[in-house]
């Protein structure tokens, strides 16, 4: 997708209100909104490609989703810098929330689901409003430092 229709197609995109209330921006990349779920427990990165009435992944224009993918490849590589975690999980499940987004979640051997999935275990633990502006701003540093050259 080029940057006229990428423009274009953002201008029309909207956030889904579950995922605005349930997030917290970190920063937009060429294609995704980058936000910071609202749980602790984890550190849980949402992507949301901002176009327009995309449901799933399939819905994504095939000239855009190589795009998108390395979107998920630097977050990965951020959270994997700054938390060393034992595995990345990523799903783009979209049974509650129609608008497609994908899940980047850092997980430990020792967080409090594993090794099961993170859906419907426990309740979400809200950060503290600084703890929140803290990982929010070190995974948006991560993600400015690898867009610089020579980084």
């Amino acid at each position: 997708m080029s940057q006229s229709k990428t423009t274009e197609a953002s201008a029309h995109w909207r956030l889904h209100p579950q995922l605005l209330s349930d997030s917290i921006p970190i920063c937009q990349l060429p294609v995704c909104s980058v936000r910071l779920l609202d749980d602790q427990r984890y550190p849980w990165v949402l992507l949301i490609p901002r176009i327009p009435d995309l449901g799933q992944w399939l819905d994504v224009p095939l000239e855009t989703q190589h795009l998108v993918l390395e979107e998920i490849h630097q977050v990965s590589q951020v959270l994997q810098k700054l938390y060393a975690p034992d595995r990345i999980n990523l799903a783009t499940i979209g049974n509650r929330v129609e608008q497609l987004h994908i899940h980047c979640i850092a997980r430990h051997q020792h967080d409090a689901t594993w090794p099961d999935v993170v859906w419907g275990r426990g309740q979400r633990e809200a950060y503290k409003p600084l703890q929140r502006l803290a990982r929010a701003n070190a995974i948006g540093a991560g993600l400015k430092s690898l867009s610089q050259p020579n980084s």
